[in-house]
């Protein structure tokens, strides 16, 4: 009795056993071994979605500013024919990056990336301010300021800290 208990035993474990690697699962259309099952692969870091989209404004801006930004002097016309067409790349740009979802674990990358907005919104406001006095030497020392803020600022430092770099915003 003792030895047919065992084999019910390694029956059932057999069985068992077959189950598991999708033998005998009733399923006629399909193979369901787990190396035939398709899991579907996590999306890509809230870190690496915003650098594709970094990386395309980036080349969309070079395109508008002629490649090389403006390291030097800057004529107000020039800002001026060049901020309708920056400000829609960047409304563009932050309205692809407000449909990225942000898992819980990566808040401290959208945190980041929302204060380098902010500072680089108030820039473009004191830029567009200046720019709108017409005064070429008023838009000279505010450029100076931008850049300044920029370089006196832990929020471009924090960003890339989290993994981001964007410098086309």
């Amino acid at each position: 009795m003792a030895r047919c208990g065992g084999v019910a035993r390694l029956m059932v474990c057999a069985v068992l056993a077959a189950t598991a690697v999708g033998c005998g699962t009733g399923n006629e259309g399909g193979d369901a071994s787990p190396a035939a099952r398709t899991t579907t692969p996590s999306p890509p870091s809230y870190a690496t979605q915003v650098n594709e989209l970094c990386s395309d404004l980036l080349a969309k801006v070079k395109e508008v500013n002629g490649g090389g930004g403006h390291p030097g002097h800057f004529p107000i016309a020039e800002y001026l024919a060049e901020q309708p067409k920056l400000a829609a790349l960047t409304a563009a740009f932050d309205a692809k990056v407000d449909a990225i979802p942000v898992p819980a674990g990566e808040r401290k990358e959208e945190e980041a990336l929302r204060a380098f907005q902010d500072l680089s919104d108030r820039a473009t406001a004191m830029l567009d301010a200046a720019a709108a006095t017409g005064k070429q030497e008023k838009f000279d020392e505010t450029f100076g300021r931008v850049h300044q803020m920029f370089d006196d600022s832990s929020v471009g430092e924090d960003l890339l800290t989290q993994g981001i770099g964007c410098n086309g915003r």
